[in-house]
């Protein structure tokens, strides 16, 4: 019998009487919740006093929920320290560039660095290991809660570590004088403890992308520490709750972890964009993610900062991370807290125990999990395209943007991602790692280095053995610390198309314009690199008007490479020339487009003995899917053939 799919939200019994929990609990179970998760944030609870442990109301807690069918999952709650811990190290608390101290009350305000808030943190986690690491009813761990260097720590102890890092990475201080360039404008430094930390000023961008660097690792450093703590007394899976930010690095993140865990907070314009997020965790590791916060209807702190949304969108938000590849969606809060902290933020229940108007499709989605529990868990999601999404080249873009306000995940989901989840594709979002076996077309726009491990190296490989590679914009002309190449324009892509660069136009089609070799004009945007036509293929965009020396060059090339294929493309796309694009890719590849209308999510899912297809519409209007055989649905029993309609926010769940 497969596990259900893990289903509930996060809950805080220490902030309530006990006398509330019957009532908590009876609720939880008519919302048809399986899994609670709980103590993130509960240090002080748990160690009034230093050394002096209190874990009976948690046992208590976990057994009333277990009794009544609800598993628990378990946070460290080292994001939080109890007062008594900043009395004793005022200096553990983050020092700002501008020179304030993060007073006691709020949350990830300690430095990753400091050596008494790491012994800390060290005891507090190992004392939870060892009190509940054999608890039956304790499914998961969440270590500390999202995680990320907004701004980071500039105390004495970040410094000397990040003189260290970088003493460790370039060896001698004149490797890296010549590494930055430093001679230019005479900044070159005489020891590596001379190096500021750039908190404010125009700094060497090198010198910004290392302490950015520097701090996501100290970060993960931090996460990893309480896994090895852990993973001697747990046998269940363990992972950290992360957010839609991927310059720390959702692979170096969880490379040690056992699951990826993820919150968001998505509205009713941007829903459709949300599975840009799922692409890329399904692709981390074999185990399924989890969804871990989103909201039933809102988000709020002192106030909301969303609107209501519209019927509906709490069911096809909640299906959205499952279809896509996780096993748990999990909802940021069960109830509304009654004092304190974002007392206006969405929930299940209110402050007063009450359901929200959204409970009845929390139930309805707890009902539908349970129908379609089989068919997910004996299926996984099949694509044969990728499309690359890495944190070195969110670190670049965000450092040094080749055009003022380009983002690189805006940019990279409008102009690429969407059009081909638009057109029906299901495409992975992976990261430098990942293997390319499986896929039969890659793209990879806007990734300014390849020099990220041996990226360059395995994508090289997998083309000549016969993938069809779509390569650009901004992408390859970089080294892995943000340098230019001084002998050639691009690292690994002159050799492998044979073309160079002619020169490269921040304009979007003002002063240099260009056609499809079908005579069709091309909606160049952002930024044109122009290239000499190889030898090696045939051009299929090219310049017709600009600088002299710039017309006939090549915008987009399609180039032959071993037994594969590569598309060298210059610009960033209109949306009419990117679907185009696809089409044409798609066809080359062997890969057939479905018909379909409006924004539906198409999620085809395999097994070794199912598969089927799941369809979400996440636009709030009708839209419609062209299946190429019957199929029946999961959760209504309905079979379709031929033009599927779909209602605003359907789901349907074929086999």
């Amino acid at each position: 019998m497969n596990e259900p799919i893990y289903f509930g939200a996060a809950y805080y019994p220490e902030a309530w009487p006990e006398s509330e929990r019957a009532h908590d609990i009876k609720m939880m179970k008519e919302a048809g919740m399986n899994v609670m998760r709980f103590a993130e944030f509960a240090w002080h609870k748990m160690e009034p006093r230093p050394g002096e442990y209190d874990f009976k109301w948690l046992h208590e807690v976990i057994d009333d929920l277990a009794a009544n069918g609800i598993k628990s999952v378990l946070g460290t709650p080292t994001a939080t320290p109890p007062r008594w811990f900043l009395k004793a190290h005022p200096d553990a608390a983050k020092l700002y560039a501008d020179g304030w101290r993060h007073p006691h009350g709020g949350r990830r305000h300690c430095c990753s660095n400091n050596p008494a808030y790491l012994e800390e943190c060290d005891r507090i986690v190992e004392a939870m290991a060892k009190e509940f690491g054999d608890d039956p009813n304790v499914i998961a761990w969440q270590l500390d809660n999202e995680i990320y260097s907004f701004s980071p720590c500039t105390c004495p102890v970040c410094e000397e570590k990040f003189h260290r890092y970088l003493e460790e990475k370039y060896g001698t201080i004149d490797a890296l004088n010549e590494a930055w360039n430093l001679e230019l404008f005479s900044q070159a430094y005489d020891s590596f403890d001379d190096i500021p930390m750039p908190v404010k000023g125009w700094q060497s961008p090198h010198l910004k992308q290392e302490w950015k660097a520097f701090h996501y690792r100290s970060d993960i450093r931090f996460i990893h520490r309480q896994k090895e703590i852990l993973a001697k007394y747990v046998n269940v899976p363990i992972g950290t709750d992360q957010m839609p930010l991927n310059g720390m690095g959702y692979e170096e993140m969880t490379e040690k972890l056992d699951l990826v865990m993820f919150n968001h907070y998505n509205t009713e314009e941007n829903l459709p964009g949300l599975p840009f997020w799922f692409d890329h965790l399904r692709t981390l590791k074999a185990h399924p993610f989890w969804n871990t916060e989103t909201s039933t209807g809102w988000n709020g702190s002192e106030s909301c900062v969303q609107v209501m949304k519209p019927e509906g969108f709490c069911r096809v938000n909640s299906w959205l991370p499952v279809a896509l590849g996780g096993e748990a969606n999990l909802y940021w809060l069960w109830r509304q807290h009654w004092a304190g902290h974002e007392l206006i933020h969405g929930s299940v229940i209110n402050a007063a125990g009450r359901p929200l108007p959204m409970f009845d499709e929390v139930q309805q989605v707890s009902r539908e999990f349970a129908a379609a529990t089989d068919f997910l868990r004996e299926t996984k999601v099949d694509t044969p395209v990728a499309l690359h999404f890495t944190s070195l080249g969110w670190q670049m873009m965000g450092i040094q943007p080749v055009v003022k306000d380009v983002k690189y995940e805006t940019e990279l989901r409008e102009r690429f991602y969407l059009p081909l989840s638009d057109l029906g594709l299901r495409p992975d979002l992976i990261g430098a790692r990942k293997d390319l076996s499986q896929y039969k077309v890659l793209f990879t726009p806007m990734l300014m280095t390849l020099e990220d491990g041996d990226l360059a190296d395995r994508i090289e490989e997998w083309v000549i053995h016969g993938g069809t590679w779509v390569v650009g914009p901004n992408t390859d002309i970089r080294t892995a610390i943000g340098t230019h190449y001084r002998d050639r324009a691009m690292g690994r892509l002159e050799h492998m198309t044979g073309s160079k660069l002619i020169g490269v136009m921040p304009d979007s089609g003002k002063y240099v314009r260009s056609k499809w070799s079908d005579g069709e004009d091309f909606g160049a945007n952002i930024w044109q690199e122009v290239f000499e036509p190889s030898e090696m293929g045939e051009t299929l965009i090219s310049v017709t008007e600009g600088y002299k020396s710039m017309q006939g060059g090549a915008l987009l090339q399609k180039i032959h490479y071993g037994k594969g294929t590569i598309y060298l493309l210059g610009s960033y796309p209109a949306r009419a020339d990117m679907e185009k694009l696809i089409r044409l890719v798609c066809a080359d590849a062997g890969i057939t487009l479905p018909q379909v209308s409006g924004h539906v999510i198409a999620v085809p899912r395999k097994g070794e003995n199912r598969e089927g297809l799941i369809l979400l519409e996440t636009g709030n209007q009708p839209a419609s899917y062209t299946l190429e055989k019957p199929m029946t649905d999961i959760l209504s029993g309905k079979t379709y053939e031929g033009t599927v309609s779909l209602n605003p926010y359907d789901v349907l769940v074929l086999e």
